[in-house]
């Protein structure tokens, strides 16, 4: 392998421990600012977070995270529209396509995660973030596996 590929695996390699180490040891603690439950709304209809829909036997699964804690496993071959709402005002909508998943609205201030693009199953593999997207003010993860 050449020694520029090389360097770029290392870098996007980093790159992703430090946000899973963000995301699942470094975080601030506490509950969220406001009160109340976290909103799953699966194509427009409230869902109870951690419900997971498919078989178990799906190749491929969407899962959905927040602060490191289930809200979502879903199959990847589906077509859903999953809106996230948090108890401190944060939002996030999630596409999944049937052949692609892609964060397409977030009210955060960087935009990182919508500007990540979408993970298919031809670029899970070479994609700089893998099968992730994540969205670091709002602390929700998206992973493709």
């Amino acid at each position: 392998m050449n020694r520029k590929r090389w360097l770029w695996i290392l870098a996007a390699s980093l790159l992703i421990a430090a946000v899973l180490l963000w995301i699942f040891v470094l975080r601030p603690s506490g509950e969220p600012k406001g009160s109340g439950e976290v909103q799953v709304i699966l194509d427009g209809k409230p869902m109870a977070a951690q419900e997971s829909t498919g078989s178990a036997g799906e190749d491929l699964r969407v899962y959905i995270t927040l602060d490191g804690k289930p809200l979502l496993d879903l199959p990847f071959a589906e077509v859903h529209t999953v809106r996230i709402v948090q108890p401190d005002g944060g939002e996030n909508t999630v596409m999944m396509t049937g052949s692609s998943v892609y964060m397409t609205e977030a009210n955060c201030e960087g935009q990182d995660c919508v500007q990540m693009g979408e993970v298919t199953r031809e670029n899970l593999e070479v994609r700089v973030m893998g099968g992730f997207i994540i969205c670091l003010p709002h602390r929700i993860s998206v992973e493709v596996r």
